[in-house]
């Protein structure tokens, strides 16, 4: 899904209209099914089974596809709205019709369990600072929110009091679980901070109305899932991706283990993970059969011609000495996708390499300072884009928007969530981007598959698991499957 500001989307659904190609109404109605259908298959939202649901509306269209989603619930529907039913717009109106039948209440509601509460206060065009009733009724919504367990918050387009085009704050702004962004997905949403009041992004197509071309992206479903090759019927384990790792050290056999556990979930025909000697016993004794663990005595030995695709760094920890030289030689060698993650870039930044073009580098803001001091200064975005400016490559910046780009296209994901927020995540993570590399996969294919992978596969695990706090990077790995089989 494309990224435009406002006034993009606004001028091509007025010139829509013009054309007589469809009219408002239908086009919400329609707008209003792929909500339900999104609804549906969202991790955060399909298991919520609500026990009711409540809608804060304002008066245009907003409002309309929020009371429409809200019809199609079966349960009891409170509308908190800023005006009388007669002054909705007249495509509102009719999805408020459909409330007919529906135990309606218009009363603030008190804080009960598994609440579903939908924003439909302001849409994509609100500027300058919330006024009344609207700044109330955001206040009622976080303060309901915030009161009432495993209950939810779903935002149409945007949430209430956020500036959809810059993110910046227009007041008190809805808390939002998931966004639901209509069309295209606004600048804003994608900003710095906005997250915290956007949640996951779900995007609503709108194949109504044309949209100019774009290199910066969001990931949705339908986009990536195709972007993996098929399988012949006589496909065998050499033509389906030969990763090797080179990983781990002694108190830092997890990571080895993770990221390589994780691309023979990820499809990699063989696996291969080279330690040194002193982990070896450790590694072979605990690592999932399918991988073949080979020590070394030193990384010179680690061939990468008959490979696909190589991963260097995690769990490696601190080299000193000829091995540096060993590993930098080894990367100029490298003639496949070479990801570098964890201690790989720690090494980078320490020695100053120059990393080879085919490299997929994985940094968390913190190894991203390391390797671009400049960084702390710059908006993600901007880092991104200037970092590749002087290092020509794949660059994965992590984050709860993780940034995609080899210079050309830029990618956000937004699937995962902050109960990816522990150890191991990252290893995980660079396992997946080897194994789509080695199947075939261009870099930066292969970086934002693995990203919406790995979150997806979180996501889902979040939801079977009952919604804990945290998600364990082992519970990822053997979700993957489901995510793009």
């Amino acid at each position: 899904m494309h990224i435009h500001p406002c006034s993009i989307i606004r001028e091509a659904e007025q010139a829509t209209f013009a054309q007589g190609k469809i009219t408002s109404s239908t086009l919400m109605s329609a707008v209003v099914e792929r909500l339900w259908q999104a609804v549906q298959k969202e991790p955060e939202l399909c298991a919520l089974n609500p026990q009711r649901v409540v809608v804060y509306s304002g008066k245009g269209n907003n409002a309309g596809d929020a009371l429409g989603l809200a019809a199609r619930f079966s349960c009891p529907i409170t509308l908190r709205s800023v005006c009388e039913p007669e002054d909705f717009s007249p495509e509102s109106r009719e999805q408020y019709a459909l409330l007919a039948g529906h135990e309606l209440s218009c009363s603030a509601p008190l804080p009960q369990e598994g609440l579903l509460i939908i924003d439909g206060l302001l849409g994509n065009g609100a500027s300058g600072p919330l006024r009344e009733p609207y700044a109330t009724l955001v206040h009622e919504l976080n303060t309901l929110r915030a009161s009432s367990p495993r209950s939810r918050t779903l935002a149409i387009d945007v949430p209430t009091g956020l500036n959809a085009d810059t993110g910046e704050r227009l007041g008190e702004a809805v808390v939002a679980d998931v966004t639901a962004t209509i069309g295209c997905a606004k600048p804003g949403l994608l900003a710095d901070g906005a997250e915290d009041y956007t949640g996951r992004l779900l995007g609503i197509a709108l194949p109504e109305v044309a949209l100019p071309e774009n290199s910066s992206d969001y990931i949705s479903t339908a986009e990536v899932l195709n972007w993996l090759p098929g399988r012949n019927y006589s496909c065998f384990k050499n033509r389906a991706g030969r990763v090797h790792i080179i990983a781990g050290s002694v108190g830092y056999t997890g990571a080895a283990q993770l990221c390589a556990e994780a691309a023979v979930a990820a499809g990699a025909g063989l696996v291969a993970l080279y330690c040194k000697e002193d982990i070896y016993p450790i590694l072979a004794a605990r690592v999932a059969a399918e991988v073949m663990v080979t020590p070394v005595r030193s990384y010179s030995e680690v061939p990468t011609e008959n490979a696909q695709a190589v991963v260097i760094g995690p769990g490696l920890g601190r080299l000193r000495g000829a091995e540096v030289r060993t590993l930098h030689d080894l990367l100029h060698r490298c003639r496949v996708p070479l990801v570098m993650d964890a201690d790989g870039l720690n090494l980078a930044a320490e020695y100053g390499w120059e990393l080879p073009a085919n490299s997929i580098l994985t940094p968390h803001p913190g190894e991203m300072r390391r390797l671009f001091p400049a960084s702390s200064a710059l908006s993600r975005a901007t880092c991104v884009e200037q970092f590749l400016q002087r290092t020509p490559c794949t660059l994965l910046l992590k984050g709860a928007r993780s940034i995609i780009s080899d210079g050309r296209e830029t990618w956000y994901n937004t699937t995962g969530g902050p109960y990816m927020a522990n150890g191991g995540q990252g290893d995980v993570l660079a396992g997946v981007i080897g194994a789509f590399a080695a199947q075939g996969l261009t870099p930066l294919r292969a970086a934002v598959l693995a990203a919406y992978a790995c979150g997806q596969a979180a996501a889902t695990a979040h939801m079977k698991a009952d919604y804990p706090t945290a998600i364990r990077a082992s519970e990822v790995i053997g979700h993957l499957r489901q995510v793009h089989a």
